[in-house]
């Protein structure tokens, strides 16, 4: 795939090293379709996704493979084949389940980095756990209305499992979720992924928060700040 244009920003020899990783995306859906969409395009050679859902008529407005072709059918297999579309080359595992206590870890035993873009609290929490057991960080993603959030955990800090305590369903379900705010927040998700292993200072450990409609950018979690 001509990288020419991701250049500008990175030597041949990072963008080597970027594709080089191997990537966990959980979730394909509004986050995870444009997190995908931008790891291919970048170069990474190997995704493994995991969902369980099928597409449906309420996805169109903001999941990127989501349009009347593909109603009814797996998030994952859709995504696995517009992958392969923008880049042949790429080394796709799928996995048609749903996220829970009964996924297999082994399975991602060669994963070197996870994305969280699951859409429901108590998933992310169990990622974020079994991102601690395999010793790997999580690049985690939320949004809401004009809101999102963004940040990497790195293991056996905790942060989302102290940002949810006492909180079972996120602002989604009141706020939505509109067409742009998706592409926003996932891109962003890569971008951290990007400066995560190029040194670029990354939100290593920090949460930041996005207002979209009042241009609001600010850091609402810090782990180092934690006693």
């Amino acid at each position: 795939m001509n990288q020419s244009k991701n250049l500008g920003i990175m030597s041949k020899d990072e963008l080597f090293l970027i594709s080089k990783k191997s990537v966990l995306i959980v979730g394909v859906g509004g986050l995870g379709g444009y997190v995908s969409s931008s790891l291919a395009r970048l170069g990474v050679e190997k995704i493994t996704i995991v969902d369980f859902d099928k597409f449906d008529e309420s996805n169109i407005n903001r999941q990127l493979f989501a349009n009347t072709t593909t109603l009814g059918k797996s998030k994952v297999e859709i995504t696995k084949q517009q992958l392969l579309n923008i880049n042949p080359d790429i080394n796709i595992t799928i996995i048609d389940s749903r996220y829970d206590e009964n996924i297999n870890l082994s399975k991602f035993d060669n994963i070197d980095i996870v994305f969280d873009a699951v859409d429901n609290i108590p998933t992310k929490v169990l990622i974020e756990k079994h991102c601690s057991k395999l010793d790997v960080p999580l690049i985690h993603g939320a949004i809401a209305g004009w809101y999102g959030q963004v940040g990497i955990i790195l293991p056996k800090t905790n942060i989302l499992q102290n940002i949810y305590s006492n909180k079972k369903a996120g602002a989604e379900k009141e706020l939505k979720s509109p067409t742009f705010i998706p592409a926003i927040i996932g891109n962003l998700m890569v971008s951290e992924f990007i400066k995560y292993y190029l040194n670029k200072i990354p939100l290593k450990n920090k949460i930041l928060f996005i207002d979209v409609l009042d241009h609001e950018y600010r850091i609402i979690y810090s782990y180092q700040h934690q006693k």
